[in-house]
């Protein structure tokens, strides 16, 4: 059942088995794998079922290190930054959760194997059909064969997207071209609305943690909306799923025993990261090399109706050569983009100048461009928007552009900020850092993929110049990806982190994280899979410790009982 805050009266004390805080693709994954269970589960939002502006200020904070927007790649509203998720997956490698003596407080508690069948689970949970194929197939069904990389410091990567319809329906079959984004929220909604032991909360915002005398247990939460209502909600067990930033801060304002007992050795909001992305590299390459990079290394897309992974291809940096060269993970893809002059761009910049308002005598020249050169575009027309196909351009401006990951610093941090927002709560204030080892890969990175580029002939790499300058790293050379990790960091020590590795919090008895705050590193994948994979061990783990433990707040009340309220 999915009910509003903002429409029920005002209770003091419901209860449940479990209540998940923060309804983005961890918090929806734990309450979806429980259905069934028998167990009640409360999921609680901070948003509605639409973005609004009065919850999206609550994001706002203050940036002090790298420059970073803190409201921007977060949405407090049901089915978090995955309801703008453009579905591009990959797994971490097995060195990623390794201890690797090049790289400090690497290592997580638990390896890649142990973490393998989860990943399956998670593909199906974010609508891969099929399992994936392997990479010769997938140059198979894309009709290309990548040229072989020789020095051995680079691997061949694909990245997989899958269709953005859960149940295709017949629009979906008509439609032409392709829609990117799988929205989490509309897609579990109707699951989640038709469960019997399933109570979602809308508006409901955390504004206190109630724990018990010594801090070793929380006994409830009080919720608030912006508009005042309020409900203490106490259960047997909390997850905390409300993203990288989120996660930290919530608990940066518990009250003093919680926090005392989660934060012994303060290490909570510390070793935060994202993945820095850049240009390391231009491509001089005539016609006929710009056409076969194009059709060798892109995204490659598939109408939805046909209902099939889509691929990108690219290059990821090989085990041998981060411990040769003792360097972060990354990978990189080939970016390709109309030059200024052609119906491209010129249509694009009418398309925006309608959107803003903003026409002028250029919006007319540049109309008049796009409709006298249409003719010539018609192959990339029926290609874009109908075949849902990439465009082949003919003479682009080629880019490439790095994933990176970041060596954990403990100084790279979420603190609190002075100010407060509209519920009282202090705001975050985020201090990222990124420091040389980062550009010291991508350097390396740049050299290796110079090299194999130019070997095959493919035209003239150009180095960008932030790879061998000193001076400091600046938004312009790498920027943030709204991948927000490891503010609550997996570790086997509370020294050296803030959950363990069950997801559990250090010193308290049943308040568990997941999302991406939990990562003990970040490796170069884009994130969700392992959000969601994570989401569903810990499901698996509350599932069977709930089981085995007596009620401890008395009778759980029918959900029917709680909406009564209504």
């Amino acid at each position: 059942m999915i009910h509003d805050l903002e429409q029920l009266g005002d209770r003091t004390d419901v209860a449940f088995d479990l209540c998940v805080i923060g309804a983005g693709p961890a918090g929806i994954t734990i309450a979806d794998e429980l259905r069934g269970s028998g167990l009640k589960v409360c999921l609680v939002e901070s948003g509605g079922l639409q973005e609004e502006a009065a919850a999206r200020d609550l994001l706002l904070g203050e940036s002090v290190g790298h420059p970073m927007d803190l409201d921007h790649g977060r949405h407090r509203v049901f089915g978090g930054a995955a309801t703008r998720w453009g579905g591009r997956s990959a797994t971490l490698d097995p060195i990623d959760l390794q201890c690797r003596d090049w790289v400090k407080n690497s290592g997580w508690p638990i390896d890649y194997a142990h973490l393998g069948p989860y990943y399956e689970r998670a593909k199906r949970a974010s609508n891969f059909k099929h399992p994936w194929a392997p990479f010769e197939q997938v140059q198979s069904a894309l009709g290309i064969q990548l040229p072989t990389l020789a020095s051995g410091d680079l691997d061949p990567f694909v990245w997989r997207v899958a269709s953005p319809d859960w149940d295709p329906t017949l629009q979906s079959y008509l439609s032409l071209g392709y829609r990117s984004v799988f929205d989490w929220g509309k897609v579990y909604r109707g699951r989640l609305a038709a469960d019997r032991d399933t109570f979602v909360l809308l508006h409901a915002n955390v504004t206190t943690f109630h724990d018990t005398d010594d801090g070793a247990r929380v006994e409830a939460i009080t919720v608030r909306s912006l508009g005042g209502k309020s409900m203490t909600i106490r259960a047997r067990a909390f997850a905390l799923c409300c993203g990288g930033i989120e996660n930290v801060r919530l608990l940066l304002n518990a009250p003093p025993r919680l926090l005392n007992r989660v934060n012994q050795f303060d290490r909570l909001g510390r070793y935060f990261s994202q993945h820095p992305r850049g240009c390391i590299a231009t491509i001089d390459a005539d016609e006929a090399n710009a056409k076969a990079l194009q059709h060798l290394y892109n995204t490659f897309l598939r109408p939805m109706r046909d209902g099939e992974v889509q691929y990108e291809t690219g290059f990821a940096i090989s085990e041998r050569a981060q411990r040769e060269h003792q360097l972060l993970n990354s990978s990189a893809a080939i970016y390709y983009h109309a030059r200024p002059d052609t119906v491209w761009e010129a249509s694009r910049r009418v398309r925006d100048a309608v959107k803003s308002g903003n026409i002028d005598r250029s919006t007319f020249r540049d109309l008049q461009r796009a409709l006298v050169g249409v003719a010539a575009e018609i192959p990339n027309i029926a290609r874009r928007f109908v075949l849902g196909r990439s465009v082949i351009h003919r003479d682009p401006l080629i880019s490439i552009c790095i994933d990176l990951e970041q060596e954990p610093d403990p100084e790279s941090r979420i603190t609190l900020s002075a100010d407060r927002d509209a519920l009282g709560m202090r705001r975050a204030k985020v201090d990222w850092r990124i420091a040389e080892k980062e550009r010291r890969t991508a350097r390396y990175f740049g050299k290796f993929v110079g090299f194999e580029l130019e070997r095959l002939g493919f035209g003239r790499v150009r180095q960008a110049d932030w790879l061998s300058s000193s001076d400091a790293i600046s938004v312009d050379d790498l920027r943030g990806t709204y991948h927000f990790l490891s503010g609550t960091r997996m570790s086997r020590h509370p020294r050296d982190g803030v959950v363990d590795e069950n997801c559990r919090a250090h010193g308290a008895e049943n308040l568990y994280l997941a999302g991406t705050s939990v990562f003990t590193t970040g490796g170069h994948a884009n994130p969700t899979l392992t959000i969601v994979a994570l989401a569903i061990r810990l499901a698996d783990h509350l599932r069977a410790e709930l089981r085995n433990r007596a009620t401890a707040h008395g009778r759980v009340p029918t959900l029917a009982a709680v909406a009564a309220a209504e």
